[in-house]
């Protein structure tokens, strides 16, 4: 049994073997469904939001129209966290099942689920060798358009990939994932790494733009504050230059106020 474990990352997503039917593709994220020519199962996790019709303010952008739409027409299994009435071939997610087998603690994103049940389905068709007579394949995960690069949303769901892709290799699973990916860069030693001559560069390198960093900052402000002067400064020019205007012809004459029958003219010496 071949899986190949589809995310939405561009760096590798094209890479995926989707021309060979001996690997099955599964996939995931509203970000991958318009690129994928075929597809074996379908995993939407996340909570059931689905579009509002008439009311668009309502609606969640990894739920549009078009992404659900797609789902519905799907051959294949949709795995779901419960059966949704409208995708005919939702499936409820085995999530008991698969944490007694696996544990809980790196459950961190789709991709894991996803691994635990390929390594799941692997050993199960181990389990069956050789009762079909047939020898049985070399069996392999490949992650595709994984990359969880992205320092604060995937930062803590790195490593429970990388816990799954470890388990899969100890049980004899080969893990394929492509140079563009990556997903497989460990994180550093703890405590270790900060004795290497790398970290200490990166360090005083990170200090020196915090430096700048901060300087520039308060150049901003600085900024911002004249900004806000000279916006004043400009809109009070406008109004002397509409209001007191110094040509004595469009000035208000003195014996103008004089001949208003409600403006008495000023007493002079």
């Amino acid at each position: 049994m071949k899986v190949a474990i589809m995310g939405s990352a561009p760096s590798s997503v094209a890479l995926a073997p989707f021309h060979d039917t001996t690997w099955k593709i599964w996939g995931c994220s509203p970000g991958l469904y318009s690129q994928v020519p075929r597809i074996d199962a379908w995993f939407e996790l996340h909570r059931w939001e689905p579009p509002v019709i008439g009311r668009p303010a309502n609606q969640k952008p990894w739920f549009s129209p078009e992404y659900v739409a797609w789902m519905s027409l799907l051959p294949c299994p949709v795995w779901m966290a419960s059966v949704v009435k409208e995708l005919p071939t939702s499936q409820a997610w085995p999530t008991q099942r698969l944490i007694e087998r696996f544990g809980s603690y790196f459950m961190t994103s789709s991709i894991s689920w996803m691994m635990a049940l390929a390594i799941e389905g692997i050993l199960a068709e181990r389990d069956q060798f050789p009762a079909n007579g047939q020898p049985l394949e070399k069996s392999a995960i490949g992650l595709y358009g994984v990359d969880m690069s992205a320092t604060e949303e995937y930062g803590y769901q790195r490593a429970g990939c990388q816990y799954f892709c470890q388990i899969a290799n100890n049980l004899g699973i080969d893990i394929i994932v492509p140079p563009e990916s990556d997903i497989l860069r460990p994180m550093p030693l703890y405590g270790i790494c900060e004795s290497t001559d790398y970290w200490i560069k990166q360090t005083e390198r990170s200090r020196e733009l915090a430096t700048r960093l901060a300087m520039h900052t308060q150049q901003a402000e600085q900024h911002q504050r004249q900004i806000h002067f000279l916006n004043g400064a400009i809109d009070d020019q406008k109004y002397q230059m509409q209001t007191w205007h110094p040509h004595e012809s469009i000035a208000t004459h003195v014996d103008l106020w004089a001949a208003s029958p409600h403006i008495k003219k000023p007493a002079t010496e």
